[in-house]
């Protein structure tokens, strides 16, 4: 029902039907343009001033949700317990949303950051090493800092390879976004469904490139990893990691991408590799495979809980 395009007979029809006519052929365009004027016009400017004028917008975001807000200021006195005073959560959510609105904003000049010497990169030795064992290699990464900065390192490193992406709402935000990461030389991405998971098992298998996938999502109304504490679950993308990398032997290297000092700069880095079990049980090993990659993932989130983007999404399970 939601892949078909609404005709416009339905504006005579139920009130869910209107709504998504006016949605697709009026708001939509509108959106989409508005954004693409955007998104080429900030590709006039420097690196600095395109990320700084994020920053400076990000003094709104607050306003225009609210509710991101009061989640991310919440899971923090939960998470910093030690920094729970309205001073310090008032400074953290702030760091926040300018790290967020940066991103944004960057991705108008992501492609020039390489070049531009913005990136610096550690552990690049894990994904050599398993490049030279002629192992499978699944990049598990995070949504730090500017997230979109590891698929662009690993390509400058040439480890290019294809990944998954969540298809937006409005089309034509979705055209802009893959337009952009071609510009960086993504050029395999796979929308996210039962298809992807089959492009990835025969990636791998056939150890023909890396393949990303970001661990840690917001689906279903929940945020499956880190789990800070919550009961584990086989779920979500961090156990689709787990299991793929069991499934094809392959090296699961964590990569996660920082900002340094609130600039357009950023390090990137690429953990040791998880070591997997594999007992024969299926279940037992997804689900304890799952644990082990979370428990390599949350010290990094929880380090840097103020450049983590789900940090808007997260609530703790009741």
């Amino acid at each position: 029902m939601d892949n078909i395009v609404p005709p416009l007979r339905w504006l005579w029809a139920n009130a869910e039907r209107r709504r998504r006519v006016w949605t697709y052929w009026i708001v939509d365009p509108l959106v989409g343009a508005y954004n693409t004027t955007l998104h080429y016009s900030m590709r006039l400017l420097s690196i600095d001033a395109c990320s700084n004028l994020g920053a400076f917008l990000s003094f709104y975001s607050p306003f225009f949700y609210r509710e991101s807000d009061a989640r991310a200021r919440r899971a923090w006195i939960k998470l910093r317990p030690e920094q729970s005073d309205p001073a310090s959560v008032d400074a953290a959510i702030r760091r926040l949303w300018r790290c967020i609105s940066r991103t944004m904003a960057e991705y108008s000049i992501i492609d020039q950051l390489w070049d531009a010497g913005r990136i610096s990169v550690e552990g690049a030795q894990h994904l050599q090493a398993a490049r030279a064992a002629e192992k499978p290699i699944l990049i598990a990464m995070l949504h730090l800092g500017n997230w979109e900065v590891v698929a662009v390192t690993s390509i400058k490193l040439g480890f290019a390879g294809p990944g998954i992406y969540v298809p937006l709402d409005n089309r034509f935000d979705m055209r802009l976004a893959i337009k952009t990461r071609k510009r960086y030389s993504l050029t395999q991405q796979i929308p996210a469904g039962p298809h992807a998971l089959r492009f990835a098992l025969g990636t791998l298998r056939q150890k023909r490139e890396p393949f990303g996938i970001f661990v840690d999502e917001f689906i279903r109304g929940r945020v499956h990893a880190p789990a800070f504490g919550r009961p584990p679950r086989a779920e979500g993308n961090i156990a689709y990691a787990a299991r793929l990398a069991a499934m094809t032997h392959a090296t699961l290297i964590p990569a996660y991408c920082v900002r340094l000092d609130d600039s357009a700069r950023f390090k990137v880095h690429f953990l040791p590799p998880v070591e997997l079990v594999q007992t024969g049980d299926r279940d037992a090993d997804i689900l304890a495979n799952t644990g082990r990659v979370d428990a390599a993932i949350e010290p990094i989130i929880r380090k840097y809980l103020d450049q983590w983007y789900f940090l808007l999404d997260f609530e703790f399970d009741d």
